[in-house]
């Protein structure tokens, strides 16, 4: 429709300027950045929409944000920056904790019990969100910090339980 004839291997900045603006005008490759504008515009517009319209949870939209930073990073905050003891502590404590692992951005729990997960106690802690899964499995996002977190998590619990 608009006659631009930018081949491509990875859709990267690379390709754009290997073949398109180094084979000159012929590619129309000026087209590129302009047709880039208007979806940009297409899609904040449809996706504001949405989110606002629809009341879609999304990062930093949550109802109840924790009171203040200072509140947040309160306490003794290890390595990580986290105060992992509060955590613990909104997750019920070491004893209820079956399995501790994580992934690249959150931690992956199984709990005994999950009414003593305390959700705002873990905000307020600076957790992003909480998933829960199931009755006995949940998600914490923490960030890319979760390493360190996980890793002090499990010295703690290792020294309450021992």
């Amino acid at each position: 429709m608009l006659g631009v004839t930018i081949g491509n291997t990875d859709g990267n900045i690379i390709d754009f300027v290997v073949f398109g603006i180094l084979h000159g005008l012929s590619t129309k490759w000026y087209m590129v950045p302009v047709v880039a504008a208007i979806w940009f515009v297409v899609y904040y517009v449809i996706f504001r929409f949405a989110i606002t319209r629809f009341n879609l949870k999304t990062p930093g939209r949550d109802s109840e944000v924790a009171s203040s930073i200072e509140k947040a990073v309160a306490g003794a905050p290890g390595k990580s920056g986290y105060n992992v003891p509060a955590i613990l502590e909104a997750l019920g404590g070491a004893d209820n904790i079956v399995s501790l692992d994580n992934c690249i951005t959150r931690l992956r729990l199984s709990v005994k019990d999950m009414s003593l997960v305390n959700v705002q106690a873990l905000k307020d802690n600076r957790a992003i969100g909480v998933v829960q899964l199931n009755q006995h499995n949940l998600q914490v996002v923490i960030g890319p910090q979760v390493q360190s977190v996980k890793d002090e998590m499990a010295g703690l619990m290792h020294t309450v339980q021992a």
